[in-house]
């Protein structure tokens, strides 16, 4: 039963550290019609933004200081569909408190969706539910 009990403990203690590593960025999306980007308030370094997308479209940009951004036309973005892009950063620094021991930034990300029609970035609601399809009898 001890044994149980110390592997029990073991298990939760993996498992809590695993939780506290990826962190959300808290960012709000900028956008303009082709560029996709983000406002980060401060205290985050180390920026990667990266896009992938149809046919295996892949783009990215860093930046210590600021957020990236990243023009899809320019990027070679030519097929409408779901684009998907994830900004990940550091923020504050994490410290077991021994002398001497080595300091790590602490990872944080955010990750969705875009869609491109036509080229440009349509304005997508995240809280918005497909649209159903109409049935046979509803057609006139």
């Amino acid at each position: 039963m001890k044994s149980a009990t110390l592997g029990l403990a073991a298990c939760l203690a993996v498992g809590m550290s695993c939780a506290c590593l990826a962190q959300e960025l808290k960012a709000t999306p900028k956008h303009s019609d082709t560029a996709l980007g983000f406002d980060v308030g401060g205290g985050y370094s180390n920026f990667t933004l990266t896009v992938t997308g149809p046919n295996g479209f892949q783009a990215s940009a860093a930046s210590k200081d600021s957020a990236p951004s990243i023009d899809l036309r320019q990027a070679g973005a030519r097929q409408d569909g779901a684009y998907i892009y994830k900004l990940t950063a550091s923020t504050g620094v994490i410290d077991n408190g021994r002398p001497g021991a080595v300091s790590l930034l602490k990872p944080v990300s955010l990750s969705g969706q875009i869609h491109l029609k036509d080229g440009t970035i349509e304005k997508v609601d995240p809280n918005a539910r497909e649209p159903e399809k109409v049935k046979r009898s509803e057609r006139k």
